[in-house]
């Protein structure tokens, strides 16, 4: 794999390849790591937030021309569900997070989470900028189930298996990554994609 670094200042994300970590650093190949599960984590939390926060604002909008999720009846306990203000919030919701993870690993070579945490992703052959069609295809491998658990969320028992599905096909990915000696779980691999962190500097 070539993961020669990038002309130009030290850490800059360059769409010709990996961008060189400042010095100095621990051996390895070019001054990278595989980027492990925890780091990716806490980088996919800190990214869910800040989209969750953006759908939020955008839900209140929503609820503002009638398009509530839901209501309690006045003066009781009882809510009433709405489901076409679900359904519609569950495609906003979807929307925003393509725009968010598409947006970011194509121009800035990782998302906000990413970034905080020294980790960038590209190209698995030889670092470059991914393209639309790797980003689309690895938002849709890692999101698509939980998109579609939430739309059919209003179908009785259908949207809570499917709930089930998306927690399971959410814990696989996490495996794959997990036992993968690059790091590169399954949504990876069919994006060929690979995301990387600078290693520590030494002593």
């Amino acid at each position: 794999m070539d993961q020669s670094g990038s002309t130009g200042d030290p850490g800059t994300p360059s769409s010709s390849g990996w961008a060189a970590p400042p010095p100095p650093v621990q051996a390895g190949p070019a001054g990278f790591v595989y980027a492990d599960v925890p780091n990716r984590a806490i980088a996919y939390i800190i990214d869910v937030i800040l989209v969750a926060i953006v759908a939020g604002i955008i839900g209140v909008i929503l609820a503002g021309i009638g398009l509530s999720t839901g209501s309690f009846a006045p003066g009781t306990l009882n809510f009433s569900i709405n489901y076409v203000g679900l359904i519609v919030s569950a495609i906003v919701g979807a929307a925003i997070s393509a725009a968010y993870f598409i947006y970011t690993w194509t121009s800035m070579r990782g998302t906000v989470g990413m970034k905080a945490l020294g980790m960038q992703i590209g190209n698995a052959g030889d670092g470059k900028t991914l393209t639309m069609d790797q980003a689309t295809r690895r938002w849709l491998v890692i999101a698509a189930p939980g998109i579609l658990a939430q739309v059919l969320f209003v179908i009785p028992q259908i949207g809570a298996l499917l709930g089930l599905l998306a927690l399971g096909w959410f814990i696989y990915l996490l495996w794959t990554t997990y036992s993968s000696p690059t790091k590169q779980g399954f949504h990876d691999k069919f994006a060929n994609t690979m995301v990387v962190k600078a290693a520590r500097a030494a002593g």
